[in-house]
């Protein structure tokens, strides 16, 4: 859209329970996953990403001692190395109520070591008062890692895979798909090259290139969309 802009904002404020936890657990993020102001109290929902099950542990052992950051929190449900959490919280306690009062749109909220990673839209005529108000909040650390155009290119595809559907050619896709139904990615490998070459009737060094290039596409455009919605893992 002409005008509207996207903005990564990484902040550290006091008095938080999900900056705190993080700064002593680096070994996980939480992503918000819903957040809506009820009565008197924000109410969240997180989703929380381990790298291994000893940080898990950890973090689940000690979620609980910050009772004065927060008034309840409830793990709803687990799975392997994910766990989602319910909170709630005291306005004075979130960021939220400051980003909420800005003709700002929140579309991602990341915690991780000890800082806010918050995306936002905001229209080109609207940034630099938000950026004003923003850094006039008292007891706050700003920094604006990002500010990109949302460009067309973005709005032509729905997702990652219609991204990588329109990058990769007709013979790419079919050797790739018949190399994965033939169990060449498997290891042990239940076809070799030879073979998979043989079934399209070209050579192998052909089938080799039309892998690899297939592949490194694939590989790019992941990394490259990993980093977009987890570059605050640089850090």
């Amino acid at each position: 859209m002409e005008g509207l802009k996207e903005v990564v904002l990484k902040l550290w404020h006091p008095g938080c329970w999900s900056i705190e936890i993080t700064r002593n657990h680096p070994g996980v993020y939480l992503i918000v996953t819903g957040v809506f102001k009820i009565s008197d109290e924000i109410r969240a929902n997180f989703k929380l990403v381990a790298e291994n099950y000893d940080a898990l542990s950890s973090f689940i052992k000690d979620m609980y001692s910050y009772g004065d950051l927060a008034k309840e929190l409830t793990v709803i449900s687990r799975k392997k190395l994910i766990v989602y959490i319910h909170g709630r919280f005291t306005p004075k306690s979130t960021f939220y109520e400051n980003i909420f009062g800005l003709d700002i749109m929140p579309t991602r909220i990341v915690i991780h070591n000890g800082h806010e990673y918050w995306t936002v839209l905001v229209y080109e005529e609207k940034l630099g008062e938000a950026l004003k108000k923003l850094e006039g909040v008292e007891n706050i650390d700003l920094e604006v890692l990002s500010i990109a155009n949302l460009g067309d290119a973005k709005e032509e595809f729905d997702d990652i895979i219609d991204q990588l559907l329109s990058e990769l050619s007709m013979k790419q896709k079919k050797v790739l798909f018949e190399a994965y139904r033939s169990g060449y990615f498997e290891w042990p490998r239940k076809v070799n090259l030879k073979e998979l070459s043989e079934k399209f009737g070209i050579a192998k060094s052909t089938c080799l290139h039309h892998i690899r290039s297939a592949e490194q596409k694939i590989l790019k455009k992941f990394l490259e969309e990993l980093w977009e919605r987890e570059r605050y893992l640089e850090d």
